[in-house]
């Protein structure tokens, strides 16, 4: 009984200490905050231009926006979706996440507030 009690709290720990740890092949939270940022900027354009062109839809011009934001800071688009997925399912790293680009929004517009 002993030996039963000892391998299940062993088996206990392994999975839990495995299921902690975070893949590596994610987006640095740095990145994430840049690339995130320039997705909701790619978006508002997107949104602002679509209804008044109508090529861009049939364009699918906010897809090829989110390519070229993937392709500009080097993250691959799977990579980039995984670290959203982990993201979502760690809320205090993806809350992290969120405040920066917010943080990141009011710095720029301090910039160009100032220039």
């Amino acid at each position: 009984m002993r030996k039963l009690l000892l391998f299940m709290g062993i088996a206990i720990g392994v999975i839990a200490c495995s299921a902690n740890q975070t893949p590596k092949d994610l987006v640095p939270l740095k990145t994430m905050q840049i690339v995130v940022w320039q997705l909701m900027k790619a978006d508002e354009v997107y949104t602002r231009v679509s209804p008044l062109d109508s090529t861009w839809k049939k364009d699918r011009k906010n897809v090829q926006f989110y390519q070229q934001i993937f392709d500009y800071n080097k993250v691959d688009r799977v990579q980039f979706y995984k670290t959203i997925d982990y993201l979502e399912r760690h809320p205090i790293e993806f809350k992290e996440l969120l405040d920066s680009v917010n943080e990141l929004s009011k710095r720029e517009k301090n910039e160009t507030i100032i220039h």
